[in-house]
This record gives structure tokens, sequence and C-alpha cells, in this order.
């Protein structure tokens, strides 16, 4: 298949923010930003300090498993006209903010790519036959997200959050496939619906090293564009993360005229157990220039439920895709390479360990989360 310049060039994007090496997913408003050990996909119930945000990009791909064109010609027999895609990509941008302590207020903006995309359809005498559609591709819906902290206890390191959203219809839905005719709602990037997001979410941690991290999210589908219910979608997750490669945090010297190296301070006791008495010295010391890199090794089940899709336009009463929707549970190996205090780049592999569409549906062969990103 070849691909037009906008599609090499968000590939080329996507495939330079994975090599810079630190999430969201489809309706996940994680940032993946540097601190203690977390998830990638995995929504934690941590806030971003008050005063404090965050920006990044994050890149999501799935792979599908191709249906044949004999196994689409034998379901358009069956009048199933089920839709074959060869992969999914879709890069997004992400801000957040810390309005206090407690709230988050987040924005993602999506950019969508479904890759050859092929039905399996009948002509005028009945006889099956394949139709290459080709690629669509756009701008997406704008999602606003609220994140709020009602349970923070600190001598536990235990935290929960609710999660609330709501996607806003303004990205494209009239994108035509290659012989000019409107894809269906399906497949356009927007589905021009005002669909509300909530959830909760947990987090306890073990030091600063060792963290537990789960998330709930409901989306509800709500009437979009050709009266197309995208069918509510259930998000669950677990995730396990572990800074494997510690930091080395220092204070650097004003001295610009003095060789790199940073300070620090030790403190020092004596004396009887009622008569201590306390002293702090600095002195420089150079570290390798690869301290500054922290690096979390992460480990998530990422499991997500969606109900059939219902296309109100096909018949008086709305038609309901028996071959769409189901439930997927992945296994989530992931990386986080930490740079500096702000800056972090990461990688999940997603990997299908159950798998039950509902009628044909497609399946996956792999997904991938990959980014980037910077805090304030």
């Amino acid at each position: 298949m070849k691909l037009n310049i906008i599609h090499q060039l968000l590939i080329i994007i996507c495939l330079l923010s994975f090599s810079l090496k630190p999430a969201f997913a489809h309706h996940n408003p994680t940032f993946g930003l540097a601190g203690t050990a977390g998830p990638i996909l995995t929504n934690p119930a941590s806030t971003i300090s008050k005063g404090h945000w965050g920006i990044g990009i994050r890149t999501e791909y799935v792979n599908f498993n191709e249906l044949s064109n004999d196994a689409l010609k034998f379901f358009a027999k069956d009048r199933r006209f089920t839709h074959s895609g060869q992969y999914f990509l879709s890069p997004a941008i992400g801000v957040a903010y810390g309005a206090t302590n407690n709230l988050t207020l987040a924005t993602r903006l999506p950019y969508s790519i479904q890759g050859n995309i092929t039905d399996g359809l009948l002509n005028t005498t009945g006889m099956p036959y394949i139709l290459n559609r080709g690629t669509s591709d756009g701008l997406g819906d704008l999602s606003l997200f609220a994140q709020y902290r009602f349970l923070n206890l600190k001598d536990k390191a235990f935290e929960s959050a609710i999660l609330t959203g709501i996607n806003i219809p303004s990205g494209l839905a009239h994108v035509k496939d290659k012989v000019g005719e409107r894809f269906g709602a399906d497949h356009q990037p927007s589905k021009r619906a005002f669909d509300p997001i909530v959830g909760l979410a947990i987090s306890k941690r073990f030091g600063h090293k060792l963290s537990f991290d789960s998330n709930y999210l409901f989306n509800k589908s709500v009437k979009g564009v050709q009266r197309f219910y995208a069918g509510d979608l259930h998000n669950y997750n677990l995730a396990l993360s572990y800074r494997l490669i510690e930091q080395h945090h220092h204070h650097h010297t004003n001295d610009s005229s003095a060789e790199p190296s940073h300070e620090h301070s030790h403190e020092h006791f004596y004396g009887p157990p009622l008569q201590e008495h306390e002293f702090m010295h600095s002195h420089q010391h150079k570290h390798k220039w690869y301290s500054i890199f922290g690096l979390d090794t992460i480990l998530e089940l990422n499991g997500e439920w969606r109900q059939k899709q219902v296309f109100g336009t096909l018949q008086p009463f709305g038609f309901k895709d028996r071959d769409n929707g189901g439930h997927y549970l992945y296994l989530s190996p992931g990386i986080r390479l930490v740079i500096g205090e702000h800056w972090a780049t990461y990688y999940s592999l997603g990997l299908p360990i159950l798998q039950d569409p509902n009628g044909k549906g497609q399946k996956v062969d792999f997904r991938m989360i990959f980014g980037l990103s910077r805090s304030f």
C-alpha cells in the first residue's frame, strides 16, 4: 500500500518520538511525566501540583489480523458486510495543568489514521466483490478531562481520584475514500458526538520506587454523525511500576567558570544523646553524564469491552452491527526513560492475551504506545 506524504511525515514523527526513548490510549488522559515510578496506559490517582503543567505527544499503533478477500466475500453472501483494516495509527498532543494540588485539568487532540480499509459487498446481481477503499485520515475530536483527588493518605502512600471527561465534536466527519465515496461513520476520524467519560483511579506507592495503580473508565456513546452510536466502552487497567535505575539529583554550582560539578550536603551527629551537635558541609564532585537518567520498568493489564455499534440511518429503527465490539485484554510490558527532572519518553507493547470479538470482528495482532512528555 502506498502512503501519501502526510502519512509518511506522521510515521516519521512517531518513529522520532520513539527513538528519543521517556500515556493516551484511546480514552486515557495519562501523560507519562517524569517523577516517581508510574504506569503508561493506566491512569494513576496522583495529580499535578498546583501551578505546574505538562505537555506531551503520545502515539498509539494497532496492527490487525486482516480478513482475507475470500472471507469478506463469504460474509457478504450472508449479508454480513464486514470490514477489514490493516492498522490504526493515532498520534495525539496532550496538555495538563494543576489547577489545585488535588485537581488536574487536561486536554487531548488526536489525529486518526485507519489504514487499508477493505469491504466485501454485493453487486446488482447479488455476486460478492471486494472494494479496497483505501485509508481514512484526519483530525479527531478534542477531549477535555478533569481529575479530582478526593483521598490522599500520605502516611499510607494511598490515593484515589475521580476521573471525568467529554469528547468535543470538532474533528473531520466527511472524509472520502479513494473512489470518491464518503466513509461510513465508523471509519470517520470524528464521530461528532458529545461522549461523556467517568471513572475512578487508585494508587498505592511502596517508597518512591514501586507503585501499584488501577483505574476504570466508562465512555457513554451518544448519537453522532449519520445517527451513529459507537457503542459504550468499559476500560479497566492494572499496573505495577518499578524505578529500576535512580537518577542522581544535585544542585548545580553557580560558578560558570568552574568545571562541570555538583554540590550536596551531609549531616553529621556526635556526642551524648541529649547533647547532639549537627554539622553541615558541602563539597563539589563530578558525575558521569548518564547520572541524569532514570529508568522505569512497567507491567500492565489493559482491558476494554465495547458494545456493538449501531447505524441509525440504515434502517428506520437502526442497524446493530453484529460483527463489531467485544472484549479484549492486553498484557503490556513497557519502559520509561526519565531525562533530568522534566523530560520522559516511554514505550509499551500490548500483547493480546484474551480476544473475544463479537461475530466475525477482527482480532488484534499487537498494539504499541510510545511518546515524549515535558513537565514545567
